[in-house]
């Protein structure tokens, strides 16, 4: 009897200083990764958001490319789901269960945030996202992020977390750049690629200007000026890079409206208007060359839009990523250009 009570107290004593290490460990984890990539940020966030085009760059595809996908909700933003389960057996190292993920918020093409819910091989949750942001150089940075907490008999495994997720994330990462520069035409000659996007509704300032076609970089700068000129007089910063909007063309002259987007919206004067840029679908194409030779591509996306049955329901408008005043080469200007479609 004696010693079943030195056994039972060294039993105690285990599950006791057992239950103390876990309480010094962490309850949460955060498992993050960066890269840049040469393409704007609607080029990545096009690919990230929209969880069809996940099959083009994520690093569990080819780790069960039979694996069963379906999709819900809208095409991109808060609510769009994507739910798999897996086609290999369940002591296959390469199998990725059974789960779902969901959007829960997008901040333009600045952030995007999931849910991830795992129902198999064990029931667990996540949440996590991109960060997107601008370098110098133009290119797109990329901080993908994944946190959740850790039942108190599964701390242990908080430590080994990074090193199970970043490789995968790693991987992803290095596919998505490989994918959305792919995407990017490198110059006026190349052929070039139309996509089918989403925009979302941003307040700007507006100035509008009647001009020949060789005027129309003089009158946007005139214009810009006095725009951000009203700016800094209300202490508010543009939220992106500044556009134009092509209300008619007949190739000598042109009605260009400038816009400088913001974060919100502020009240204008007599020569400059507070408005809210077009919302809906889209036709989208990044050119990278001089801003003289674009015509070519504005007539890529009007083929696009005829081949397709597509229609044009309003003018386009064209958002100039790159700033002149750090990229000295025009070859390497980037221009993304929008024509809004029903």
């Amino acid at each position: 009897m004696k010693v079943l009570k030195i056994i039972l107290g060294i039993v105690a004593l285990v599950v006791v200083l057992g239950a103390v290490y876990l309480m010094t460990l962490p309850d949460t984890y955060r498992v993050e990764r960066s890269i840049t990539i040469n393409a704007s940020g609607e080029v990545v966030m096009s690919s990230i958001a929209n969880f069809k085009e996940w099959e083009n760059w994520s690093p569990w595809k080819a780790k069960d490319p039979e694996a069963k996908y379906t999709y819900e909700g809208p095409e991109m933003g808060e609510g769009a789901k994507m739910s798999w389960v897996t086609s290999l057996p369940p002591d296959n190292e390469s199998q990725i269960g059974e789960g779902s993920m969901t959007v829960t918020g997008q901040n333009g093409n600045e952030s995007v945030n999931y849910d991830l819910a795992f129902i198999k091989p064990w029931e667990m949750g996540s949440k996590g996202g991109f960060n997107l942001s601008a370098d110098e150089g133009g290119n797109t940075v990329v901080n993908w992020w994944d946190e959740g907490g850790l039942p108190f008999l599964m701390r242990p495994m908080g430590s080994q977390m990074d090193a199970w997720i970043g490789p995968d994330f790693e991987e992803g990462l290095a596919k998505l750049k490989a994918y959305c520069e792919s995407k990017k035409p490198e110059g006026p000659s190349n052929d070039f690629v139309v996509e089918e996007v989403v925009v979302e509704a941003i307040p700007y300032l507006s100035m509008t200007d009647s001009c020949t076609v060789e005027m129309i970089s003089e009158s946007l700068g005139k214009m810009y000026g006095a725009i951000m000129g009203h700016c800094g007089e209300n202490q508010v910063e543009s939220a992106g890079a500044p556009f134009a909007i092509y209300h008619s063309w007949d190739g000598k002259a042109t009605r260009v409206e400038a816009g400088i987007p913001l974060a919100e919206a502020i009240k204008g004067t007599d020569a400059i208007e507070s408005k809210t840029l077009y919302a809906g679908n889209a036709l989208k194409l990044v050119y990278m060359g001089p801003y003289d030779q674009g015509e070519v591509a504005h007539n890529a996306v009007a083929d696009y839009a005829e081949a397709n049955g597509k229609e044009i329901v309003g003018p386009p408008w064209e958002v100039y990523v790159t700033d002149p005043g750090n990229e000295p080469d025009p070859n390497k200007y980037i221009t993304e250009i929008y024509y809004p479609i029903n």
